[in-house]
């Protein structure tokens, strides 16, 4: 937001320096990112009259100009494309100093003496324009001291408006946010609205088929318009802004929508089918030329506004190339309107298409302040335009806006800022800032918030209030201090602590994500689950629209962004939030997700070999196994499970003490492809609060072991459906008390064992702790297990 200081004094008042206005902006929170000078003094400039055109002798894209200076006549080689015979321009004669500091002398130009220039808006430092000489208003006598026209140089404030202040988005805006720091008063515009007697209801009708995507629309008819020039101070404001001069008609338009922040739209009501407007979704397979004259397809979910046959603009982004202010234009309908933020900011963001209309639409505008644009617009069009206002307006605005009131103590105020202001005090600031103070009393009162501040819903919110325009300097910083509270639990997070200890210490890098995704990812990695998410309605980006319901779509696309910039290989988690809704409300899940890259589990002299599907499954399932070791989990397994996400087939489901805490598989081609990840992608995702049962469980004291161990082995030929799981809850049932520990070592199939056949090998460790075991103690130890898992599976078992 481009803030011209002079401008911004025709509606309040301040005694302070630019410098230090800017540093009180940036403290109240409407950070000042420049300060520019624009213009200089014009010294020995004037007003030129151009009294005759002619073609320069040897240069086509030249021409030779007299121009009249108030006291002579003088010779001007000019190569402006738009420069004509009666015009009045800023001409600098010999000896000025243009604003990049060349100095004029007299020159010859391809043989032809020139005695001076006649400016653009760049050579005088107004903006960065070159297109042409700037055309001034006629009415200026030639001679004039161009310093009469445009005034002193102009300093212009470059802020940065956070996306929750869309008030600050206009001249106003800013006033009332300096106005209750100076603890001045704000000046509102003053006007009349002179209205003839025909009424709007007999030129137009409005119909409106989407109320939820335009809440509020009004029209207004104008008519015997003349087209031209706006005035020059106008012209001037505008430019310092950014934005380009056209006309009076649209520059009234651009210059109400920067002065009170509203965008408006008028519309040639003759090239309108009808004469009417509508306000509908856009059909399938509808398109529009907008008015950059780009031919754009329409998708159903698109707000358009039409006439009688076909749309005319793009609601709240842009208007059509058909209906535009043109040179002969005369009757004019102006919109003015109140669009669904949400939808705006996703037409825009689908059409590539960024205004200043859609800017502050897809931030929020004032639903109240839609009537006050519109007349605002309608009167300076009648004043600079010559238009003939049609009586009354067509509003359609079927849900009026509630006034939000949000209670205000003032105790609470002063403790949590730390400060000792009175009642008064609190009162002033709110009443500064445009907000009603209602039955004020000893305790507090009640704030009745204005529709252009709807960032205000809590008291907390008044109290940030009070605080940036109180000064946050004044706040106290008082010692830090630390408060025993006796019967405060953190196990919790002293659990989560500690389980994140331990992934730091398997070698994974902890990762933080956002919250807030996009419909677009959750949809990649699972469509199905679209009911149990939770949507803003409001977001301020579509890609930041939907609370996440799993960690794993942005451990993925972490991996992603990790090996599009080279990284091959890294291990990562993330412990955060989950997010759902369901018949009772909302629900917040605590999650930890895994995810590997690359040859992570590989010694460094076969980092280069392809990457298998089993290979990766197995590291990250060892991750899990030395993470639930390592927490003291000892009652968990794994079970096949399908889900979208994965690779059929390379799932599976992860229970803890009988139930499902998450689930780790490796991740789909079809979606890992989006980041042009070509090796497999394995990914664990797990509730947190069922890894954290063991959390300062003590465990068994058992005695060092004395005695050396024996170790055997055993491999089983068995069908592919028996499991690992299966076979060690059998080596569990039948193990003596001697049994240390069960290893699979080995899986193995071919062709030599027979189709549908596999080859495991254990490895089990013997040891008492009461003497040496001998060879034959630990072989018969080892053939009742072995007879074990023969009887219970009816399986072949040899010696590994």
């Amino acid at each position: 937001m481009k803030v011209p200081v002079s401008w911004l004094r025709e509606y309040v008042d301040f005694d302070d320096a630019v410098e230090g206005l800017a540093e009180k902006l940036t403290f109240s929170g409407t950070e000042v990112e420049g300060i520019e000078t624009v213009g200089s003094d014009y010294a020995g400039m004037v007003v030129g009259e151009v009294r005759k055109v002619e073609r320069h002798p040897d240069a086509d894209r030249l021409t030779l100009c007299t121009v009249f200076d108030g006291k002579e006549e003088k010779q001007v080689v000019c190569g402006a494309p738009n420069v004509r015979e009666g015009m009045k321009s800023p001409f600098a004669p010999v000896g000025s100093v243009l604003a990049d500091g060349t100095k004029l002398k007299k020159a010859k130009i391809r043989g032809v003496e020139s005695q001076g220039m006649l400016c653009a808006e760049d050579e005088l430092g107004l903006s960065d324009d070159h297109a042409g000489i700037i055309e001034l208003d006629g009415t200026w006598e030639a001679g004039t001291p161009l310093s009469d026209v445009f005034g002193p140089p102009d300093v212009v404030l470059d802020l940065e408006i956070t996306p929750n202040r869309p008030d600050c988005l206009s001249m106003i805006g800013i006033a009332r946010e300096v106005a209750a720091m100076y603890r001045t008063r704000l000046r509102l515009p003053e006007f009349e609205l002179a209205e003839s007697d025909a009424a709007v209801e007999e030129l137009t009708k409005v119909c409106v088929d989407d109320p939820a995507g335009c809440p509020r629309y009004t029209a207004r008819v104008l008519k015997d318009i003349v087209i031209g020039p706006a005035p020059q101070w106008m012209q001037r404001r505008l430019t310092l802004a950014g934005i380009r001069p056209i006309n009076n008609i649209v520059d009234i338009t651009n210059y109400v929508l920067l002065e009170c922040g509203h965008p408006l739209h008028a519309f040639d009501q003759t090239l309108l089918d009808g004469g009417r407007i509508g306000v509908r979704r856009a059909k399938k397979g509808e398109k529009i030329a907008t008015l950059d004259e780009i031919d754009r397809e329409l998708t159903t979910d698109m707000l358009v506004i039409t006439d009688a046959m076909k749309p005319v603009a793009v609601a709240g982004v842009m208007g059509g190339a058909g209906s535009e202010i043109r040179d002969d234009t005369s009757t004019v309908l102006l919109e003015s309107a109140c669009f669904d933020q949400s939808s705006v900011r996703h037409t825009s963001k689908a059409l590539g298409l960024t205004t200043e209309s859609s800017y502050r639409f897809s931030r929020g505008v004032d639903i109240g302040g839609v009537e006050w644009a519109s007349q605002r617009a309608a009167a300076l069009m009648a004043e600079h335009a010559g238009a003939k206002i049609a009586r009354g307006v067509i509003d359609v605005y079927p849900k009026p806006a509630q006034a939000t009131e949000v209670p205000c103590t003032w105790r609470k105020v002063n403790s949590l800022l730390g400060l000792q202001a009175s009642a008064d005090e609190m009162t002033l600031v709110f009443e500064s800032l445009g907000l009603e103070v209602k039955e004020p009393n000893e305790e507090g009162c009640t704030v009745v918030v204005p529709s252009f501040r709807r960032d205000l819903t809590r008291e907390v919110d008044l109290i940030e209030e009070f605080s940036r325009i109180h000064g946050l300097d004044k706040i106290p910083s008082p010692f830090p201090r630390a408060e025993v509270v006796p019967d405060a639990e953190d196990r919790h997070a002293r659990a989560v602590k500690v389980c994140r200890d331990h992934l730091v210490g398997l070698g994974l890098r902890e990762i933080m994500n956002y919250s807030l995704v996009s419909e677009q990812l959750l949809d990649l990695f699972d469509s199905s689950n679209k009911d149990v998410r939770i949507v803003l309605p409001h977001p301020i980006s579509a890609d930041q629209s939907v609370l996440r319901t799993s960690l794993i779509p942005q451990m993925v696309e972490t991996i992603g962004r990790n090996r599009a910039r080279q990284i091959s290989e890294g291990s990562f988690f993330e412990i955060g939030r989950a997010y759902f809704k369901d018949g009772k409300g909302t629900r917040e899940v605590e999650r930890l997700s895994i995810g590997l890259l690359g040859p992570v589990g590989r010694p460094l002299l076969k980092k280069r070999q392809p990457l298998s599907n089993t290979e990766a499954f197995l590291w990250v399932k060892g991750a899990l196994e030395a993470l639930l070791e390592a927490q003291g989990i000892c009652d968990w397994s794994v079970q096949p499970k399908e889900m979208a996400l994965y690779e059929p087939g390379q799932s599976m489901s992860i229970l803890i003490e009988g139930k499902e805490a998450g689930s780790m598989g490796l991740v789909r081609k079809r979606i890992r492809s989006e980041w042009r990840l070509s090796d497999p992608v394995p990914v664990i995702e797990l509730s947190v609060l069922p890894l954290l049962t063991a959390f300062q469980a003590v465990s068994p004291i058992r005695p060092v072991a004395q005695y050396p161990s024996v170790v055997r082995d055993m491999a089983i030929l068995l069908p592919e459906a028996i499991t690992h799981a299966q076979i060690m809850e059998i080596i569990t049932n039948a193990a003596p008390k001697e049994l240390e520990s069960a290893r699979l070592f080995d899986i193995f199939s071919g062709e030599g064992l027979g189709d549908g056949m596999k080859s495991m090998a254990y490895s089990l460790t013997y040891r008492s702790l009461e003497r040496t075991m001998t060879d034959e103690e630990a072989n018969g130890l080892h053939e009742a297990v072995k007879d074990a898992v023969r009887k219970a599976l009816g399986v072949e078992v040899r010696e590994g």
